[in-house]
């Protein structure tokens, strides 16, 4: 058994609607960087592994709990957000210049399709999800707190004792559904327990 705690990223710039260049680039805004120091406080516990995704806004909210805990191993893994749409099509754009894209990929409802460069299909989504549980239960570390992104811990929050097809239409719009009625805060925590 091992203590699993996901965190998701501090407040972004996308996420008070600023525009932005890369989903990788993405930055803390100030209150993201006090809304990463005060996690440090919740946390008292040093644990055997920190992993933060590729995404910058991870690893800046990790920062503070890394300095803590200097001598805890830190490892990036691929548990960065759900990127549907392409960041090509999406440079310099805001969250709400993507609603009308977003929304005609979500009601295209096609778990294979991909929008081009640099985006992934809901699949492709959902197997590396399925990949971080399984490695989870590989590790020998027995407390890991991941610093990941709203639909990526949503995901895996909903796949986890769940046995059947996820790369289905219907079990796509399940997810999507599960995105509107369950509510994840910058920094809140999905503390799960993993069974080896």
């Amino acid at each position: 058994m091992k203590m699993v705690y996901l965190i998701r990223h501090a407040e972004s710039t996308a996420n008070i609607g600023r525009k932005t260049a890369t989903p990788e680039s993405i930055e803390l805004t100030e209150e993201g960087k006090q809304q990463a120091r005060q996690l440090v406080d919740t946390i008292s516990d040093q644990p055997d592994l920190i992993v933060t995704s590729p995404f910058i806004r991870t690893l800046r909210t990790a920062e503070p709990l890394l300095v803590k805990f200097p001598n805890s191993r830190h490892e990036q893994w691929l548990i960065q957000e759900f990127t549907y749409l392409s960041p090509i099509r999406c440079n310099n754009t805001t969250m709400e210049d993507r609603v009308p894209v977003a929304m005609e990929y979500w009601e295209r409802n096609d778990p294979y399709y991909c929008d081009g460069d640099g985006a992934e299909s809901f699949n492709n989504f959902i197997g590396r999800v399925i990949n971080f549980k399984e490695t989870l239960k590989e590790r020998s570390e027995k407390y890991i707190i991941a610093f990941s992104h709203y639909q990526f811990i949503a995901a895996f929050s909903w796949i986890n004792g769940n046995n059947r097809n996820l790369n289905t239409p219907e079990a796509m719009a399940e997810f999507r559904q599960r995105l509107f009625s369950h509510k994840l805060e910058n920094t809140d925590i999905l503390k799960q327990v993993i069974k080896a």
